[in-house]
């Protein structure tokens, strides 16, 4: 307080002595519990850390940054992003193909119907979906095309996504043609190949596979290899996590797909060619793609597909093999953030 004089305290050197070391040792009291605790949860972390490190990825899991996910710009480079909604749906419809997508952008993408319009129906029924931005019609074969029938009946479809390939074999491709040019408001595309497609901010979509040349006249065709490798083929990416989807495509096409893209044909999960067939799924092509999930879309049939063949490829790249026939409908999506990020489950 002001006006009062503390007395001056006089210590000899040896009482300066001790009194530092007191005055030092109540610090180092202070600061030991602090330092134990720091290491007390070092030890914690490091323990919870060090499983999930060596254990890998788990079957269908990606390795992504705890910060969030990385995406693939223009000029190749990859770039920081959030968590993005990016669904792809694998649809059990039986001996065929389709694949529902929810794109970060909020528009939705139909790649093929099945061979039925009743499963694909029931899905798309379930989900809610009244209208689809895109619908992709791979190539011309039933087991693709047919369900499609029931879509347009159905849904209001805003943009077609065609060959242009005449199946000389049949007519069922051509009825799905008729529906295209007589829905209201719909725009009926013929995608080429290394051209990027438009279907909104936060994903990249881009043409592998579409055989224009050949389908530009609207050529005929009667043969299943044929029109196989005339398959329109997609990479879909956003957030880091890419889709490959090849159709029917065989290892023609595959071939092309390698020379032309080579690297950028990488994705972290492939929808295998033609159903796991012998003629799909080369190990040039995998070597390219190095998917770390396969999803076979497959059911009973008499061809005997999926191959053991293209399941020993598939497995020799250390891809996590999926089958719709045994795990039903499969979601693949990106997660993040997290050590590892789950790209494909079964729906319940």
């Amino acid at each position: 307080m002001w006006g009062i004089r503390h007395p001056i305290v006089k210590m000899d050197m040896e009482t300066r002595r001790r009194t530092t070391l007191l005055i030092l040792w109540g610090w180092v009291s202070l600061l030991l519990p602090a330092a134990a605790a720091a290491g007390e949860a070092e030890k914690s972390y490091s323990s919870l850390r060090a499983p999930l490190e060596s254990a890998g990825p788990a079957r269908g899991d990606i390795p992504v940054p705890q910060a969030g996910a990385f995406e693939e710009k223009t000029d190749g480079s990859l770039a920081l992003s959030a968590a993005v909604n990016f669904n792809v749906y694998f649809v059990n419809v039986g001996q065929g193909d389709a694949q529902y997508i929810e794109l970060p952008s909020g528009q939705n993408v139909l790649i093929d119907g099945g061979p039925s319009g009743s499963r694909i129906g029931a899905f798309l029924q379930e989900r809610g979906v009244t209208s689809i931005d895109h619908v992709v019609l791979t190539h011309p074969h039933s087991d693709h095309y047919r369900g499609l029938g029931w879509v347009f009946d159905h849904t209001e479809v805003r943009n077609f996504y065609d060959t242009q390939l005449d199946n000389t074999g049949s007519t069922g491709d051509e009825a799905i043609r008729v529906k295209a040019a007589a829905e209201p408001d719909c725009a009926t595309h013929y995608p080429r190949v290394g051209e990027r497609l438009d279907w909104g901010s936060g994903a990249s979509v881009l043409v592998l596979n579409s055989c224009p040349d050949r389908s530009a006249s609207g050529t005929g065709m009667d043969g299943g290899a044929e029109i196989n490798n005339c398959s329109i083929s997609l990479k879909i990416a956003a957030g880091g996590f890419s889709v490959l989807f090849p159709g029917d495509s065989q290892e023609q096409a595959e071939r092309a797909m390698v020379a032309r893209f080579g690297d950028a044909l990488r994705s972290n999960v492939l929808k295998v060619g033609h159903h796991g067939s012998r003629e799909s799924s080369s190990p040039a092509f995998l070597a390219a793609v190095q998917p770390k999930t396969a999803v076979i879309s497959v059911g009973k049939n008499g061809y005997g597909l999926p191959t053991d063949d293209a399941i020993g490829r598939l497995e020799a790249v250390n891809a996590a093999v999926y089958r719709t026939d045994r795990d039903g409908t499969l979601q693949a999506r990106p997660r993040s953030p997290g050590l590892y990020a789950s790209d494909v489950k079964p729906l319940p």
